[in-house]
């Protein structure tokens, strides 16, 4: 589904030349979940927008679904530690917001829009918050904002799931029932999923392989794969392979400054 093949990224600053990521090369194959790890600095995010196709390449190449990636992607959902939910707007109208983006540039009739409105109210159900359509982001938790933005990720039923620390920024319990959901819409959706996380535990429950990143200039110093069964439970992130990954995830990248 995505792969790179020795992509760099560098640009000019007002110091030259900055070298982002140099020479990463990976295949993510169609149905996967990766997560990109490592220090602050190390290029995680940079590579998150370059297999969307907001940042292009300056070395090597990006591609997804067999077509190199030279711009935005459209069939791609994407969300970020912010929610950045459309205050105005209720939960639906945010959730929807994809589809009147992709309609801009087609025709949609009536019975698109009917059709729109009920894929996004059974998954606004799936996550919970089926009573909650016609309330505004400032009536909702940290949590249920998340939701509503990873609902918005999904309603067209995208190909490609990107999340850049989209947990970060909440409490701890609600990180894992977040993470739960996650594993729950993977089982229902068919999506392939790259992650951008600081959390192991998290690129543990939630993903198939992991890349740790180094620094100075951003790169993969270690490929893990993570070994444990599908679905998974929070419990197996405390067993013993587990936490022995997570361990030496944790020296690699205290080594990776």
């Amino acid at each position: 589904m995505v792969e790179l093949d020795h992509v760099g990224f560098s640009y000019r600053g007002r110091g030259g030349i900055t070298v982002a990521v140099v020479d990463v090369s990976l295949r993510v194959a169609r149905g996967a979940t990766v997560a990109f790890v490592g220090p602050s600095g190390c290029g995680k995010s940079t590579l998150l927008r370059l297999v969307a196709g907001l940042l292009r390449a300056t070395a090597g190449v990006v591609t997804v679904d067999g077509r190199r990636v030279e711009a935005p992607l459209k069939n791609v959902g994407m969300a970020f530690q912010n929610p950045v939910l459309l205050p105005w707007r209720t939960v639906l109208g945010n959730v929807l917001l994809p589809f009147e983006i992709l309609d801009a540039h087609r025709d949609g009739d009536a019975a698109d829009r009917h059709a729109q409105a009920d894929r996004a109210q059974e998954l606004l159900r799936t996550v919970g918050l089926g009573g909650l359509a016609g309330k505004h982001p400032r009536e909702l938790s940290g949590g249920m904002r998340q939701r509503v933005s990873l609902c918005r990720a999904l309603v067209h039923e995208p190909e490609l799931l990107l999340l850049d620390e989209p947990f970060a920024a909440l409490d701890a319990f609600t990180r894992e029932e977040m993470w739960e959901l996650h594993q729950t819409l993977r089982q229902t959706r068919e999506f392939t999923g790259v992650l951008v996380t600081h959390d192991l535990r998290e690129a543990v429950f939630l993903t198939d392989t992991i890349y740790v990143m180094a620094t100075n200039p951003g790169r993969i110093a270690h490929v893990h794969q993570v070994g444990l069964g599908f679905p998974r439970r929070l419990a197996d992130c405390e067993s013993a392979p587990a936490t022995a990954l997570i361990h030496a995830m944790r020296e690699q990248i205290r080594q990776a400054h």
